[in-house]
């Protein structure tokens, strides 16, 4: 459990300088370094699973976790290379079983919420900086991504830690930055509406105005920094951002994705592997000689997978949903985190992706630290019934 703590709180931090250093560095040998870290901590968070499978059982996520593990391992054996797909599916493993041993470390109160955002504080800054040396150096035009889904995935712990934006602000304008510079446009809608869902829940559920001018005067900063931005990157914002990128009737729109996600659902329609799907990873074997995964879980789920697929996403929205009545019950003030986990969830899934990377860990774990402290709250509220 020590062990495991610690790679936590500085392993996590040196996954992301181990896995940017080897693009940066174009080194196998810091890219090893990270896999074999990442394996070690795997290995550690299963042990820790099978060791405290009774707390485990009480986080409410947990049974659909586990069905959506075993139903994605069982189509593994519809993988052409069933070694390649295990290595994907373990990178889902580590997020599915990482998130039960972050409740299971809150239940027995040795790794709190409040440890876990400042690992995610950490990652941040690494990220942040890391943003900044690919810019500085120009690498960023051919890597344009750096770190920004997985500022993106680690933003809703941001959000909770801020309290409706009256504390930890270095840390939201350091996300923005990391996600603005890469000009990922994916990841910037979903950050925005994410700070927009949670500002408007948040003033709902609590309203005063001096919240009311706080959000304004983040929302104006953010926007004219967005501006400066795009100003010192001209060139790049005439491709990413033109009018026909956003054309939903344009094949070519979204760096290709319309018609991808056209040609994914209309070859899904057309053939008789509805419910199924065609297999595992069978997304990415469509073109021959050249291997391109769907980039949405939604079409990507719904390829490979089939309605199967598709439900069991929908399954997870619908708990998230049912989570954010139940969890409004007892904390009314901070439940607008649930809706702006949910608006990223949703959108991330469509035109992007998360199931298939370690970096989900972040954005999952706001489940099992919110279900223990509505479970405290919850009996905190019994006890001080009055009898």
């Amino acid at each position: 459990m020590k062990l495991l703590i610690f790679l936590i709180k500085w392993g996590f931090p040196l996954l992301l300088v181990t896995d940017l250093s080897s693009e940066l560095l174009d080194s196998a040998i810091v890219l090893n370094i990270s896999r074999a870290l990442r394996l070690v901590m795997l290995v550690l968070i299963v042990k820790e699973n099978v060791l405290h499978y009774n707390i485990i059982k009480k986080f409410k996520f947990f049974r659909y976790f586990l069905v959506f593990g075993i139903v994605l391992f069982l189509y593994l054996f519809t993988d052409r290379d069933f070694f390649e797909g295990f290595w994907i599916y373990s990178k889902m493993l580590f997020w599915i079983l990482g998130i039960n041993v972050l409740f299971v470390y809150g239940f027995k109160n040795v790794f709190t919420l409040s440890d876990f955002i400042e690992v995610v504080k950490k990652v941040v800054v690494v990220a942040f900086v890391f943003t900044i040396m690919f810019y500085i150096s120009g690498y960023i035009k051919t890597d344009y991504n750096v770190a920004s889904y997985l500022v993106l995935f680690m933003y809703p712990l941001i959000l909770l830690s801020t309290e409706g934006y009256s504390k930890n602000k270095f840390f939201v304008a350091i996300s923005a930055l990391a996600i603005l510079i890469t000009l990922k446009r994916g990841a910037m809608i979903a950050f925005a509406l994410g700070n927009f869902v949670y500002y408007l829940g948040n003033l709902k559920n609590d309203f005063s105005f001096k919240k009311l001018t706080t959000g304004i005067l983040i929302f104006l900063t953010l926007g004219f920094t967005g501006l400066y931005v795009f100003e010192s990157q001209k060139d790049t914002i005439e491709d990413r951002f033109s009018e026909e990128q956003f054309d939903p009737d344009n094949e070519k729109a979204g760096s290709g994705r319309v018609g991808m996600y056209t040609r994914l659902y209309e070859s899904w329609y057309n053939s008789d592997n509805h419910f199924f799907g065609f297999g595992n990873q069978e997304d990415s074997h469509r073109n021959v000689g050249r291997r391109t995964h769907a980039h949405s879980d939604i079409f990507g789920f719904l390829y490979n997978h089939g309605i199967l697929g598709i439900i069991l996403i929908l399954i997870l929205y619908i708990k998230v949903i049912k989570f954010y009545f139940s969890y409004r019950k007892y904390d009314k003030k901070n439940s607008a985190i649930i809706l702006s986990l949910f608006a990223i969830l949703v959108l991330v899934n469509f035109y992007s992706g998360m199931f298939r990377t370690t970096d989900a860990i972040y954005f999952f774990a706001l489940l099992p630290y919110l279900q223990l402290r509505r479970d405290a709250l919850k009996q905190s509220t019994y006890i001080n019934q009055p009898t």
